[in-house]
């Protein structure tokens, strides 16, 4: 089984994937990571080097690469996605139909607190309209998934709890 977490940056895929995973024994994949560890630079550089549209065909590649590999080898995975995956139409179909992916949502106002100073993030260096604009067009893509969960009040634990329930899977 493979289980996709979409949702804006700073929702917490990463942290509730980490949870997921060890509560199901499954591998986890950050693809934001994997993409780095391709790439040998980290996506900051990737953006500011090679552009966006580089970057986006860089994850098209790591999202194929990473489902094809769980699937041949029957490895259950949880996969972190990047906020903007689901942008790429073509990829979004892959996901959607070979993996049960769950939007992690989460108020435009709790993800960038939970961004914090530490934000290194290319996609947020915008004006705060551009930033609601950009927040407002992505969750549109992300209620393209089958299952949604609603983060704002619960921890990572309990996320990834309530994910299992929906699931319907057993640990």
């Amino acid at each position: 089984m493979i289980i996709s977490l979409t949702g804006f940056m700073g929702c917490g895929k990463s942290s509730v994937g980490k949870e997921l995973a060890g509560l199901l024994s499954f591998r986890f994949i950050d693809l934001d990571r994997y993409v780095e560890h391709k790439a040998g630079k980290n996506i900051p550089d990737i953006f500011r080097e090679d552009g966006e549209e580089r970057f986006r065909a860089l994850e098209a590649e790591a999202v194929r690469d990473v489902i094809i590999m769980s699937q041949i080898t029957g490895e259950d995975l949880v996969l972190a996605l990047g906020g903007g995956t689901l942008s790429i139409s073509s990829v979004r179909g892959f996901i959607l139909g070979n993996t049960s992916c769950i939007y992690l949502k989460a108020e435009l106002e709790d993800c960038l607190k939970w961004i914090g100073e530490r934000n290194s993030r290319p996609m947020l260096n915008r004006s705060g309209k551009e930033i609601r604009e950009l927040f407002e067009e992505r969750t549109k893509l992300y209620e393209n998934a089958p299952f949604c969960i609603d983060v704002t009040e619960n921890g990572y634990k309990e996320t990834a709890e309530s994910i299992i329930g929906k699931l319907r899977l057993n640990r």
